[in-house]
């Protein structure tokens, strides 16, 4: 289960990084039973709704319950954050 203050917190901290990788790197250090991916928002498919957004990052959740990896929007069942980066209008 992915606490919803704690997903709020990570994606806070993972919108001021400079980094991606970096961010995520950390996040694994920390957090070494989660799985940790970032992507931005185009990579989604728009009928898919975020689980929160925060700070310019929407967050997904990982469920890897069944055979193949799904976004979803259960925390019981999550086993990881996606973390897609809001792209700026032109």
């Amino acid at each position: 289960m992915i606490a919803e203050s704690v997903a709020l917190d990570l994606a806070r901290r993972f919108a001021a990084s400079p980094s991606d990788e970096a961010a995520l790197a950390t996040f694994r250090a920390e957090h070494p039973g989660l799985r940790f991916l970032a992507c931005s928002e185009d990579d989604i498919p728009a009928r898919l709704s975020p689980w929160l957004t925060a700070e310019g990052v929407e967050l997904y959740l990982m469920d890897a319950t069944e055979h193949c990896v799904r976004l979803s929007r259960d925390p019981e069942n999550a086993c990881g954050l996606v973390f897609a980066r809001l792209v700026e209008a032109d």
